[in-house]
């Protein structure tokens, strides 16, 4: 991948200093303050993509998710509508990928992806009219076919998430969405909230081989008993599944209440757990009356019978690196203007800590690079990119 930081000519150049301390103990409470040798990171911004002020001509109305390849290529997911944008490693457009319609390499109620494959190959997810899988060539991003993704019909389970792509096949997850209908046709409410990590082989099937189990979102319900039909948002500062599949060929999810990550090697069939205590960040009164205002009567009652958390999330946002570490976004205080993040290594180490700006997740940390999604409450999200600098530093105490 080339240097971004020569790249770009109007990009604000912020940098974020990241000091490194490689200890022996793992954190908590009781740490232990010894002589360490300690490195120092330096983040600097060297790309924006969706930044009207800078002249940028593709202006995104949301980013749903990010995909970077080897060639340091970014994929860009948006929503409403529905499409799926290629930039290169210096931020020129290159193509739109496939499109809203009903034609070959076209995708009709959205996509999931996108999902970048050993070989560079793009894969989208796409549900309707029949699940499938899209192929798009590595150089060009045509169309080159799809999977079509076997289901028993009287299986009622349905897939999400699209995680990630190995040699012979996807990772993804199937299960029980959360409203469902009952032998009389009866909207009801499932409380089956499991959804097992499985692999989809190149041919569309699937077997029993799990990678794991996750739980749906927390959300709050609501089924019209009169019509059938139901109302469904956001429990404010409610609990979800977090995961990331990493440039080192790991998957990463945890449940975000606690720092309690499961790594899975795929291709091994191994795995372990990293594990860290942090001290957990109070809701305050005044932020939940403004994640509660509503306008809808119905909503107004929802959240009134509700039952809330005290404290918010250990965590808001989780990636990994080539190294197999994973770097977290913690909660933070009402007002804060920058969030931490950490740095942990595979036997659950802290080696880093930094802060960026709250409206910042990073959502891919590879070949030097840190890529995320900026996105200021009234204001068009942007794509914002790092690059990752390191230096040596005298060893101090930690």
């Amino acid at each position: 991948m080339k240097s971004l930081y020569h790249m770009t000519s109007n990009s604000k150049i912020l940098t974020w200093v990241v000091c490194l301390s490689f200890l022996a103990s793992c954190t908590g409470e009781h740490q232990e303050h010894q002589e360490t040798a300690r490195k120092q990171y330096e983040l600097h911004e060297v790309l924006r993509l969706g930044d009207e002020a800078q002249g940028d001509t593709v202006l995104f109305g949301s980013v749903t998710r990010l995909a970077v390849n080897q060639m340091g290529n970014i994929f860009v997911a948006e929503q409403r509508p529905w499409i799926l944008h290629a930039f290169g490693a210096d931020g020129a457009y290159l193509t739109a990928i496939g499109g809203t319609g009903q034609g070959p390499g076209e995708y009709q109620y959205g996509f999931g992806g996108p999902v970048i494959g050993p070989a560079d190959s793009v894969y989208l997810w796409c549900a309707w009219p029949h699940t499938r899988i899209q192929i798009y060539d590595p150089e060009e991003y045509h169309y080159v076919r799809s999977v079509d993704v076997t289901i028993e019909e009287e299986d009622q389970r349905n897939f999400s998430p699209f995680i990630g792509a190995v040699d012979d096949g996807w990772i993804m997850g199937i299960g029980l969405h959360p409203i469902m209908t009952d032998d009389n046709d009866f909207t009801v409410l499932n409380e089956d909230t499991d959804r097992e990590l499985i692999q989809i082989h190149q041919d569309g099937s699937f077997g029993p081989q799990q990678y794991g189990t996750i739980m749906n979102d927390e959300d709050i319900y609501h089924i019209y008993e009169d019509t059938g039909g139901f109302t469904w948002g956001d429990v404010p500062f409610g609990r979800s599944t977090l995961w990331t599949y990493g440039p080192d060929g790991m998957l990463y999810y945890g449940w975000n209440d606690t720092i309690e990550i499961n790594a899975v090697d795929v291709d091994h069939a191994s795995r372990h757990v990293i594990n860290y205590d942090v001290e957990s960040v109070p809701i305050t009164d005044a932020e939940m009356a403004v994640a509660t205002e509503t306008d809808q009567p119905i909503w107004e009652e929802l959240y009134a019978a509700h039952s809330y958390h005290e404290t918010k999330p250990a965590f808001q946002a989780l990636a990994a690196d080539e190294s197999s570490r994973v770097w977290i976004k913690l909660s933070s205080h009402e007002g804060a203007i920058e969030a931490e993040w950490i740095i942990l290594d595979k036997d659950s180490q802290l080696v880093g800590q930094f802060e960026l700006p709250q409206t910042v997740h990073l959502e891919v940390i590879q070949g030097g690079y840190a890529y995320g999604i900026e996105h200021e409450e009234g204001s068009a999200p942007m794509v914002v990119v790092y690059e990752i600098q390191e230096s040596e530093a005298r060893p101090q105490e930690s």
